[in-house]
């Protein structure tokens, strides 16, 4: 009887302190949609929350991103909303709560559920042809695109159209359409998975088309009105009320972000782009990300209805193939929204449950929401490139799923320990664990650079997403290779019966004669370059005068960069930077990155060299020498055996905007000009898909160039 009377007790003091609980934390309203509670009160650990926000404010000091907001929120209710770094660091102005950001991807999510009405309304089916309403889609190859397709990144059509053109010269998304039909198709629709701007944009124009409105209009007065999302903007024009608020933005990489627009600007786009133009605050973007966890409900209106909600929340038949930081869960698409599955058992790999949905934005936006536990995560910086929110995935995971982050302050044994090359299997091309700054990386030549975290036991994660290396020693302690996943990589030391440095060099020189530029004078070569998969095409002119002077100038519509390379000395321009003698990074990529480096004298310009492997490439046998060590990252030249012909090279240069990304480079067409052999056309692919590949074939070229005086140095 006691005990029945204090459980009593306790059941009515629990009702009392949670109704209590509800009273102090108040509620929602229009200005409000999110009220501020204790993490307690909604069972989150104020400790998991608070290292959520010191991780964040950690990539700030450590320069990974320039600035962010973060908004948690639980049963409706915020329980984290706070402010890191700079909204504009030149103009000093800090990072505040309400800040406004182009969440960029962010977008395709409405132009996914504004096509979702249209199909409710009865105004298009999923698998309607495309072509039945834009012209442009009605020629070979398109016609069977569907509605579907588009929504799930299946059309086939190509990630965009417009990445490398002048939006002034196009009046609108239905400009942006039409160049779809245009297009080679990268796979037979419903064959595969291709990520597509440019079919989001064709999504956009449908739109207009069915509706009689313009998309932004249609977008305004179906979603942001009646959810009340006040501080949104399809069109950032230069009089808007919330440009003030505007984040400046900024490309690059940690250590090493420039800006490339401020509110101060012209808009980044005078139309709307279905695919990536919205603007909005964290707070407003929740007022969205509710409305599909409310199964397409906002108070009490049902603008979608729960089987299409379900249709957009269900994964397609491929994989997103991008990696994440949340725990155990794979990367998925639907309907122009982002999911992250697990099993439904694990027994059961192909069935799988959405643990969580959102998207992604290129400036660097992220939003999460995991429906079993009620709740809702915004994590935007305006730092394009950034790789940061693989770190916050993490920290979720252990605020909503339970599973711990990884522990980073555990003290890391000597780097120099790893260093070296590893392979797979004897015909692999190598990887290496390299120095990177104060960081280990493991560098895949062509592809990758990979930040390692020490997390303990001799094993070094990824930093991002969650792939772990583990190490493995010898009795005497000497690092002997490292298992990732299923696969083994084993350490190597390059076999002494290689061929030296010094006589791969001598068979370069003999078969390129660069030497003879010293008799011949200066080189002048013009070449027309293609980037193939943006549509872009220029010309480029080098200058080569011996022993170490180079000179680029290349102009790609409105685009141009400008080099300069006298010995050690490095000056550059283009379009984002102004005219300046550079160091660092940069400028060792300039001076090392030219033909009188790669094919003359290597030891002129790379005081360490060493012959990694001999592999056989088809009918070729080749050498990879790379143009360094393992103290930091460095090219791999490939070298044909017998002719001593540079074949290529693999790298993983900084490119403006982007930051750091793999290339490979293949040299072919050899020609004789006046003694000396010569590349007349080079490709250079790169991994990150929206730059691909680019073409550069020589059209002219002039020996004994007369020079002017200071020619290879730019005028500031």
């Amino acid at each position: 009887r006691p005990m029945k009377v204090l459980l009593t007790s306790l059941a009515v003091l629990s009702l009392f302190s949670s109704g209590f609980a509800r009273s102090f934390q108040g509620q929602a309203t229009a200005d409000i949609p999110f009220p501020v509670s204790r993490p307690s009160l909604q069972e989150i650990s104020p400790e998991a929350l608070d290292k959520l926000s010191q991780r964040v404010q950690q990539l700030v000091d450590e320069d990974e991103i320039v600035g962010a907001e973060v908004l948690i929120i639980r049963n409706g209710l915020s329980i984290l909303h706070k402010s890191y770094g700079w909204r504009d660091r030149e103009a000093k102005v800090p990072m505040e709560n309400g800040s406004v950001f182009c969440v960029r991807s962010m977008t395709k999510p409405f132009i996914g559920a504004s096509v979702l009405m249209l199909i409710e309304a009865g105004k298009i089916k999923l698998d309607d042809p495309i072509c039945r309403y834009l012209t442009a889609f009605d020629v070979d190859g398109m016609r069977s695109i569907t509605i579907d397709h588009l929504l799930t990144h299946t059309s086939g059509l190509p990630m965009s159209a417009i990445m490398a053109m002048d939006l002034g010269d196009l009046s609108g998304i239905q400009d942006v359409a039409a160049l779809g039909g245009k297009q080679d198709l990268e796979f037979e629709p419903g064959t595969s998975f291709n990520y597509s701007d440019q079919g989001t944009d064709t999504l956009t124009a449908l739109i207009e088309i069915v509706s009689g409105i313009s998309a932004a209009e249609f977008v305004q007065t179906r979603l942001l009105d009646p959810l009340g999302m006040s501080e949104s903007a399809t069109v950032m024009t230069a009089d808007h009320p919330l440009r003030a608020r505007v984040c400046a933005k900024y490309f690059g990489q940690r250590g090493n972000w420039s800006p490339f627009w401020n509110p101060e600007k012209p808009p980044l786009f005078h139309f709307f782009l279905g695919s990536q133009g919205l603007y909005s605050t964290l707070s407003d973007y929740a007022r969205f990300t509710q409305f599909w966890l409310n199964d397409g409900r906002v108070g009490d209106q049902q603008l979608l209805s729960q089987g299409l909600v379900q249709k957009a929340l269900t994964p397609g038949g491929y994989p997103l193939g991008s990696p994440t930081g949340l725990p155990g869960l794979r990367a998925e698409y639907g309907s122009l929204m982002q999911l992250w599955t697990a099993p439904t058992t694990p027994e059961t790999e192909g069935e799988r449950e959405v643990i969580a949905f959102g998207h992604t934005g290129s400036d660097g936006t992220h939003a999460w929401v995991f429906p079993e536990q009620n709740a809702m995560a915004f994590y935007f910086t305006q730092s394009r490139g950034t790789l940061s929110g693989f770190a916050v995935e993490e920290a979720l995971g252990e605020l909503f799923l339970g599973v711990p982050v990884v522990d980073l302050r555990h003290t890391a044994p000597p780097m120099e320990q790893y260093l070296g090359y590893y392979k797979e299997h004897d015909d692999d091309s190598y990887s290496a664990i390299v120095r990177d700054g104060d960081d280990l990386a493991i560098e895949v030549p062509g592809i990758a650079l990979f930040p390692l975290d020490y997390i303990g036991e001799d094993q070094w994660k990824l930093r991002g997403p969650g792939i772990v290396l583990a190490f493995d020693r010898s009795e005497t302690g000497e690092v002997l290779g490292y298992t990732r996943g299923d696969e083994y990589e084993v350490r190597f030391t390059p076999s002494s019966e290689l061929p030296s440095v010094d006589e791969l060099e001598a068979l370069t020189i003999k078969a390129h004669r660069l030497d003879l530029l010293e008799t011949a004078g200066p080189l002048r070569i013009t070449s027309k370059i293609e980037f193939l998969t943006l549509g872009l095409k220029g010309e480029e002119s080098s200058l080569y005068a011996w022993p170490d002077c180079f000179r680029m100038d290349a102009v790609i519509g409105k685009e141009f960069e400008h080099m300069a390379v006298s010995g050690d000395k490095v000056s550059y321009h283009s379009l984002l930077k102004p005219v300046a003698v550079i160091d660092g990074m940069l400028a060792e990529q300039i001076r090392l990155g030219h033909h009188l480096a790669r094919l003359g004298e290597w030891r002129r310009w790379h005081p360490q060299m060493e012959v990694i492997q001999q592999l056989e490439r088809g009918d070729r046998v080749i050498f990879l020498v790379r143009a360094g060590d393992t103290s930091a990252p460095a090219p791999t030249l490939i070298i044909e055996a017998g002719s001593g012909i540079v074949l290529g090279e693999d790298s993983i240069p900084f490119v403006e905007g982007i930051g750091r990304l793999g290339q490979h480079v293949r040299f072919s067409d050899y020609r004789d000009v006046s003694g000396m052999r010569l590349p007349f056309t080079t490709r250079a692919k790169y991994a990150n898909r929206m730059i691909g590949t680019v073409m550069s074939t020589v059209t002219d070229f002039e020996l004994g160039v007369e020079l002017p005086a200071g020619i290879f140095e730019l005028e500031e």
